[in-house]
């Protein structure tokens, strides 16, 4: 089989080693004569010089951790786990209805408070949970407010509020009730930025956690609540509380 596989597709006859490439063929089969003629001069295998000091040296990609794992007084069940899961999922469902009966009507859009650009996180900052320097009051997470969001205002909005309990090392009441919130209308698949986002959501949760001393602190169920979402709703496993 392979002796036939080197037999010459076309015939092309003698062919002459002095042929003269400054002339044009004449014919067809000339034609033919000069390309294997120069195909006879092709080495088998090339090798190029690469100059490798001119590469860049690679740089290391360090993985991002995962969650810090409970104290087992603050671990989560499976089942509380599901339930969870199971009602956060009903709840999406619910406000995804909602998104389609307000996109029929305008009359909910009159009482609308004016929402920060999207661009500026101080001041969605200063909408979600009040300014601490002025007399700022903090809006709730209304149904009206959220569902008036598109979708990239959502996922930028997640961004500010996870940034801000990420570098505080805090999660009020109010982060939390914004934060659920946004979670209940974000659209999936997700981007891998926001996919990003959460992660970063559940390792900051999952440190203030491990730093609480009491188990009677509130903190604590919200915590668990989002490090569940995060890994159970939203599919990052890996950083589930087992």
């Amino acid at each position: 089989m392979a002796g036939y596989l080197r037999e010459p597709a076309l015939f092309v006859g003698n062919i002459d080693d002095d042929m003269d490439f400054s002339v044009p063929p004449s014919s067809g089969e000339e034609y033919l004569k000069r390309v294997v003629l120069e195909a006879q001069q092709c080495d088998d295998v090339v090798v190029a010089n690469i100059d490798r000091s001119k590469f860049k040296k690679p740089t290391g990609i360090t993985p991002l951790e995962g969650c810090v794992e409970a104290p087992s007084h603050f671990r989560p069940t499976v089942e509380w786990q599901n339930y969870q899961v199971a009602d956060f999922s009903e709840v999406r469902m619910k406000m995804e209805g909602l998104k389609f009966e307000r996109a029929e009507s305008t009359d909910w859009k009159n009482n609308l408070p004016t929402l920060p650009p999207a661009n500026s996180s101080t001041e969605w900052i200063d909408f979600c949970l009040g300014a601490s320097n002025q007399e700022t009051e903090a809006h709730q997470p209304s149904l009206s407010i959220i569902l008036s969001m598109n979708q990239s205002m959502v996922e930028q909005v997640l961004e500010y509020l996870v940034d801000e309990v990420e570098n505080k090392g805090t999660l009020t009441p109010q982060m939390g009730r914004w934060i659920y919130a946004l979670l209940t209308i974000i659209e999936m698949p997700l981007d891998p930025d926001v996919c990003a986002c959460l992660r970063t959501l559940a390792r900051a949760c999952s440190k203030l956690r491990a730093s609480l001393t009491s188990e009677d602190d509130t903190q604590v169920s919200t915590m668990n609540l989002f490090i569940c979402l995060v890994a159970r709703y939203f599919k990052q496993l890996d950083l589930a509380d087992t």
